[in-house]
This record gives C-alpha cells, structure tokens and sequence, in this order.
C-alpha cells in the first residue's frame, strides 16, 4: 500500500495543462492549510503588536533566501540537469550542495549578531517591544532559508524527473510546520514558538523533496574545488539575475512593511494578511502553470522548437485570464465576506476585517498581472534570456518601492483622495487607512510590468490574437458575475444574520455559487476556447488515473 501511493506520488506527468491541473489541485490544498494557518493566528493575536513583529520577522530570512537562489535557483538547475546522465547530475548537485551549505551557514551567522542593529534601522515605527520580538523572532527564522535553500536543489532534480506531485506536496507540509508552531510551541515556549513553528514548517518542505530522489544520491560525489568553481560558473552566473529579480520583490516586501510601521499599530498585520489572500489564487492558478510550464519551454527551447514554443507560452497566458478574471472580480465584491469568514475570528475585530479586505481588493486587482509575469518571466529564462525579466522586474520594483513611499508621504496630507479610497472602499472611519495606497501602488506597478512583458515578448517571439479574444469573453463573463453575486448579496441581506459565521458564510457561497453559474453559462454561449481545452484535459487525466 505504502509502496503504491509513493509510486503514485512520484509517476512523471508530461502534458502541460494535465501537469498544471495536478500541481492546481495540490496547491488549493496548500492554500486551504494556508487560511487556516491565518486564521489561527488571526484568532490567537488579531492585527497588532505580536503579529506586527511576526511578520516583519519575515522579511531578513526570505531576502536571505532570495540572495541564495545563486546557488539553489531551479532557473538555472533545471536546464542545466535537463538531458544529462545520473553521473553528470550528481557532480553538479553535490557541488551546488557544497557551495549553499558555506554560503548560508556563513551569512546566517553574520546576519545573527547583526539583528539588533538591522531590526529598528529597518522599522524606525515599531515600539521597543515590539523591535525586541522581532529581533527575537527573525534570529530564530534565520534557520529557515538553510532549510528551504536544501529543499529547493532536490526540487530541481523532482522538476526534471517531472515529478509534479511530489513537488506540490512540499507547501502543504511547510504549513502543517507553521501551524503546529502556532498551536503547540507558542504555548510552551512564547512568541519564540512562532518562529520555531516556521523552522519545522521548512525542515518538512525539505523532508517532502529529499525523499524521492535519494535513489539518485550514490551519483552525488564529493566535491572538488576544480569542479567547484566550473559548477559556480554554470549556475550562479545564470541564477544571478533570478536571484537579482527575487531579491528586488523580497527588498519590495520588507519595504512596504517598513513604510507601514510608520502608519499604526496593526498595519503590518493587515498588509500581510491581505497580501496572503490574494496569493490564493496567484499560487493555484499562477504559480501552477509558471511550474508546469518551465520544463516544457527549456525542453522545446533545447529542440529549437520557437513555434511551438510561443504557443505554449501564451497558452498559458490564455487559461491564467480565463481563470483569473473572475477571482477577481469575486474577490472585489465578496472582500468583506471572504476576511470576515477565513479571519474574523477571536482577537480579529471588525476594523481589522474592513482594512484587511480594503487591502485584499487593491491587491487583487492586479492578479492577472502578477501570474502572467511569472509566465514571461520563465518564458524568457527558459529561452536563456536574463537581460529582459531582470530590468523589467527590478525595474517594477524600484517604481513600486519608490512610489509607495511617496503616496504615503501624499496621502497624508492630501484629505481628497484619502476619503475617495475610504469611501470607494468603506473604510472612513477606519485607522490605518494611508497603509491602503502602498497596493493600489504595488498594482498599479504590477499592471506596467505586465504590459511590458507581453509587448516585448510579442515583439520577440509573436503573438496569437485568441489572448485578445480571451480576454474579452472571460471579462464580460466576470463582469456579468459579479453583478449576479452583488446582487444575491443585497437580495439576501435583510434575510440571513450578517452578524454571524453562519450568515456571513452562507450569503458568500450563495453569491459565488451563482455568479459561478452565470460565469460559465456566458462562457459557454461564447463558445470559450479555454472551457473546451479544459474539458478535454480533465477528461485526459481522469481516464488516466482509472487506466493507472
């Protein structure tokens, strides 16, 4: 039995939308263990103090990681160990293995003494309590990055083994980690547990990607330092600009933190809670196609096959629309109900639901942006072009990092546009409310570096006109949704407790079941493209799981 479900965990998956769909089921899953994890803490602490300290915690140990993705960057590894013989595989692990291990262990230690002075240069707004615990915290997390930089080599060889659902399992484990600190560890050992929680959570995530390529480590070999070297010219050269591009977005994130420990106590919190949530649908549906994709695109750009090639590319582009829009749209209208039912729990008041979802709903509006990107990005990564996603993505970053700033510099003074957001968003009497401008920025820069991408891959390698017509089929069926779920919503107001989990839970799914309905009858009626593909796709993978 055991021996089945592990032959079943680690079967290769070739198709592209088959492999998009596994890697989508698995990560709802993970996302699903991912709101509970929220809203665990959401119930322990509320948005203040103690998740404020949290999450800024955060921020040093995954620009960390981001800085060691020179060493461990599956951009780079995966093309790299692509038609290459166990042997030749192992000598580039084991060398990679050696040079991350150094590098981490080094910088983690230097990174440990340096906390207390890094801590309240970076969060001049926090009070000495809160600095305390996140310098507390952030030594503790500094574990993390060692164990995630491990997990992310073995993760590479699990992609070129297409092993998609043993690589999907890793984040379901990173937050049973995360939520076991939470539960159990902060209880017996204080804020501390928090952080120790996140250390099991990667120490897992490592755990779940080592297991099914340890018949491969007899072909891992002792390093040479003549090797060394040749294998630091073949990956880190070629991850420097991943690594550059990821470090500009982590740079990004501690910066918004920053400049919101400047506003109120608990904007940190809101900012991140709103920043998880609108990563639901980036993770499912985004981040599963730039992963199932990646092999395919460096495998065809290996044959030569361009064609082909950019088909796949704004294939995915096609379907990352199809099912994007209308989570945007729903999340737009359904922001309340949605932080209300995940978060609204014990130390989570009203405020913190209405700022959360404020924040969730300027996020959100740039999903489409934000999962495309990650199309392009691979896209060009694959195709052995750095030049491109590393100006464009860093480029994104310092326009939105620069203008966050300076609109909550603006915003404060500027009482017109203040009250057209708090108003436009429901928020007037809500503190905290100038955190607001800092995603409506970052969205605004998402949608920019969008546009640059499709125009200059277009430009490069062609564009197929079905995207224009996805794009208007699957924003009229949104549209013509979200009208159906307001309307339930205001239909079903006088009628169900909007006080209670019940009602509150009830009117959101009544909503979304039937803007759901009116989404794929609009569909249908204009004949979707991608509705037919997706069909014909499940039905490939479920005719495929009986067969097996």
């Amino acid at each position: 039995m055991v021996r089945a479900v592990f032959e079943a965990m680690t079967r290769p998956i070739r198709g592209l939308h088959e492999a998009a769909y596994v890697l989508a089921g698995f990560s709802v899953l993970s996302q699903v263990l991912a709101l509970v994890r929220d809203r665990t803490f959401a119930h322990l602490f509320g948005a203040g103090p103690i998740l404020d300290a949290y999450f800024a915690a955060f921020r040093i140990p995954d620009l960390l990681f981001a800085f060691l993705t020179l060493f461990v960057s599956s951009f780079a590894l995966v093309p790299l160990l692509s038609g290459k013989d166990k042997d030749a595989q192992g000598v580039i692990v084991g060398n990679v293995l050696f040079a991350f291990g150094v590098s981490a262990i080094v910088i983690s230690g230097l990174l440990f003494f340096a906390m207390p002075f890094i801590i309240p240069f970076l969060f001049p707004g926090f009070s000495p309590e809160i600095t305390a615990n996140t310098i507390l915290l952030s030594r503790i997390m500094l574990i993390q990055p060692i164990l995630l930089g491990l997990s992310s080599i073995a993760t590479s060889v699990v992609q070129v083994l297409r092993q998609f659902m043993i690589f999907a399992l890793a984040p379901i484990l990173y937050n049973v980690g995360i939520i076991i600190g939470a539960v159990f560890f902060y209880p017996e050992f204080g804020i501390a547990g928090l952080a120790w929680g996140v250390a099991l959570g990667a120490l897992l995530h490592m755990s779940a990607q080592v297991i099914p390529i340890l018949g491969h480590a007899r072909h891992i070999v002792r390093p040479s330092w003549s090797s060394i070297r040749a294998s630091i010219v073949e990956v880190a050269l070629p991850s420097m600009p991943r690594a550059l591009a990821l470090s500009a977005q982590q740079i990004l994130l501690l910066v918004f933190a920053s400049i919101a420990s400047l506003t109120a106590v608990g904007t940190v919190s809101a900012l991140a809670f709103g920043f998880n949530l609108q990563s639901v649908p980036l993770t499912i549906v985004g981040v599963s196609y730039a992963a199932a994709i990646f092999p395919a695109l460096s495998a065809l750009i290996a044959k030569g096959e361009r064609e082909l090639f950019m088909r796949e590319v704004w294939a995915s582009v096609r379907h990352i629309i199809f099912w994007t829009f209308p989570a945007i749209t729903f999340i737009v209208v359904l922001r309340a109900h949605i932080v209300r039912t995940i978060l609204g729990t014990g130390a989570f008041s009203w405020d913190n639901t209405r700022l959360t979802a404020a924040v969730l709903a300027c996020f959100a509006i740039s999903l489409i942006a934000q999962s495309v990107i990650l199309i392009f990005s691979r896209s060009y990564y694959a195709a052995h072009s750095t030049l491109v996603p590393i100006v464009v993505n860093v480029g994104g970053a310092i326009v939105a990092g620069i203008g966050a700033y300076g609109a909550v510099v603006w915003i404060a003074s500027a009482e017109t546009p203040r009250f057209f957001i708090e108003a436009l968003l429901r928020v007037s009497d809500v503190p905290g409310t100038s955190v607001l401008v800092i995603p409506i920025v970052y969205s605004l820069a998402m949608l920019g570096v969008a546009g640059v991408f499709g125009y200059l891959f277009a430009r490069r390698f062609g564009f197929e006109k079905g995207v224009l017509h996805t794009l208007g089929s699957s924003f009229a069926a949104s549209i013509i949704a979200a009208t159906g779920a307001y309307a339930v919503l205001q239909v079903s107001a006088p009628l169900l407790p909007t006080t209670t989990f019940f009602g509150i839970f009830t009117q959101g799914v009544s909503a979304s079941l039937f803007g759901g309905i009116l989404w794929l009858l609009v569909l249908f009626v204009l004949k979707s493209q991608e509705l037919k593909e997706i069909h014909a796709a499940t039905l490939h993978l479920l005719k495929r799981g009986l067969k097996a």
